[in-house]
C-alpha cells in the first residue's frame, strides 16, 4: 500500500507547546504540509485554520520540508518560524 502522507507529533522546547505536523497529497503534483497547534491529547485545536501552510510540486520536496519543520519546530520559538513561511511573495 503507498503512502498517502506524512504525520508528526511535536513538542515544542521553548515554549512546551504542541503542534502537529501534516503532508498531504492535495492533487495531481500539488503536497501541502500543514503545522496545527495541538491541545494534550496532540489533537489539532482548530482542524479549519492551520497555523502555517506550505505548498510544494514534489513528494520529495513535501517530504522535505516535512521533516525540516518538525526538526525545526521542536527547537525554534514558533511565531519566529511561521513568519519566515509566511513571508509575502515577490
Amino acid at each position: 500500500m503507498a503512502v498517502k502522507g506524512l504525520f508528526n507529533k511535536v513538542k515544542n522546547l521553548p515554549t512546551r507547546r504542541r503542534f502537529v505536523v501534516s503532508t498531504i497529497k492535495k492533487g495531481e503534483g500539488c503536497f501541502e504540509t500543514a503545522i496545527f497547534e495541538a491541545n494534550f491529547f496532540y489533537l489539532p485545536r482548530r482542524w479549519s485554520r492551520p497555523d502555517l501552510t506550505v505548498e510544494t510540486p514534489t513528494k520529495d520536496e513535501a517530504w522535505e520540508l516535512h521533516y525540516r519543520l518538525t526538526a525545526r519546530l521542536a527547537q525554534e520559538y514558533p511565531p519566529r518560524l511561521f513568519k519566515e513561511y509566511h513571508a509575502p511573495p515577490v
